[in-house]
């Protein structure tokens, strides 16, 4: 297959494309979008002479996604979401009005901070709202790229080419078991994970070099772990007694959890988080009542863990003038 970038793909090719990944098969793409299996086939094989590599990996009559076609139909996705409330916003432009708004955030700002931000200013949202849940570092490149409005992000080292709206900092907590030998009010110490399971976030993230640098602080190695990519799956794992759960604070206090207790850390491990957004946001006069919701809902969660004993008095809050 040419390496070469052929041409612009079509509506048409992306659709069938987007089927394809969606129900398994080229047979199965073509009655989804009632058109023979022949032409499907042929708009997946014109795509990918346009986009200048293969799209799926073929043995017999299986087809599979390959690794760039996985890339191609996330990026796919977004370019056909925007096309698909093109009428909308051509509408809004011509009655003068906001048509949408586009959030990025991570899993865990998604779970636990975006609706409760989105509830205070409900009466200045624009009808249609699209919130997508990616990485820290896909938040950032939407928002650098200009394809997001808004973004809620663990607070990165970099970011550049941002508007930083307001930042906030708390420390990452323990959840527990209900009822369980750990669920009591003294802070909990990292030496009881030299017998206990943890359960947090994996390596390569940013709170999970903040732990390990607690660890390696107090010379004590886990016995054993659950690593996971969301720190909502590590406070199910610790609901359901595999362990003890180490949680950023916006998924532990935003996110209500049935049958588990956030208990305070005797080791200080900080966690930052912020509200970004591009230099040309369209929300413009209505930033300020973004922001003003960032900030109840983040100092709410600040407040909590203060409540739990695991931070002086006085939480930390930097709020840019927007």
């Amino acid at each position: 297959m040419s390496t070469m970038n052929n041409g612009r793909p079509d509506i048409r090719s992306m659709e069938a494309f987007a089927a394809v990944v969606r129900y398994g098969s080229m047979t199965a793409a073509a009655q989804r979008l009632s058109v023979s299996q022949p032409a499907v086939t042929r708009m997946v094989r014109d795509l990918e002479a346009r986009v200048g590599f293969a799209l799926f990996e073929r043995n017999g009559p299986k087809i599979s996604p390959t690794e760039k076609g996985i890339q191609f139909f996330e990026e796919s996705q977004r370019v056909m979401a925007n096309l698909s409330q093109l009428t909308e916003r051509a509408h809004a432009i011509r009655d003068e009005r906001l048509a949408a708004i586009d959030i990025v955030a991570t899993p865990t700002m998604s779970s636990g901070l975006v609706g409760p931000v989105l509830s205070r200013i409900v009466d200045v949202l624009p009808d249609f709202v699209h919130v997508e849940t990616t990485t820290s570092e896909r938040v950032l490149h939407a928002l650098r790229q200009r394809t997001a409005d808004l973004g809620f992000s663990a607070y990165p080292s970099e970011h550049d080419r941002l508007k930083c709206l307001a930042r906030f900092e708390s420390l990452v907590v323990a959840v527990v078991r209900k009822g369980s030998r750990y669920d009591v009010d003294e802070p909990i110490p990292l030496s009881v994970f030299a017998r206990e399971r943890m359960a947090t976030i994996c390596n390569g993230y940013g709170i999970r070099d903040a732990i390990n640098r607690a660890f390696r602080e107090e010379s004590i190695k886990p016995s054993s772990e659950i690593a996971t990519n969301s720190s909502l799956s590590a406070a199910m794992a610790a609901r359901a007694g595999l362990g003890i759960a180490l949680c950023d604070p916006v998924t532990a206090l935003g996110v209500p959890v049935e049958g588990v207790s956030i208990r305070p850390l005797s080791a200080k491990i900080s966690y930052a988080w912020g509200l970004f957004a591009n230099d040309e946001n369209p929300l413009k006069d209505r930033l300020n009542l973004v922001v003003e919701a960032c900030v109840s809902e983040s100092e709410k969660i600040v407040q909590s863990v203060e409540e739990l004993g695991a931070v002086d008095k006085g939480g930390s809050k930097n709020r840019d003038e927007v």
